[in-house]
């Protein structure tokens, strides 16, 4: 049996800057956007995981 969570999709806007940027970076290590996403979110949940209530 799979462990891997499902993944749900998610739409939003960025600025052209910030996504060329993402683009770039993506590029150069070889490692997916959205990779780079879910780890920008797990890291700003984790900076305010006292103001999140279950």
């Amino acid at each position: 049996m799979d462990n891997t969570p499902r993944l749900t999709s998610v739409v939003f806007r960025l600025s052209r800057e910030k996504l060329d940027s993402l683009k770039d970076l993506s590029r150069a290590t070889r490692i997916r956007q959205s990779e780079y996403l879910r780890e920008a979110i797990s890291d700003l949940l984790s900076k305010y995981e006292d103001r999140v209530v279950d």
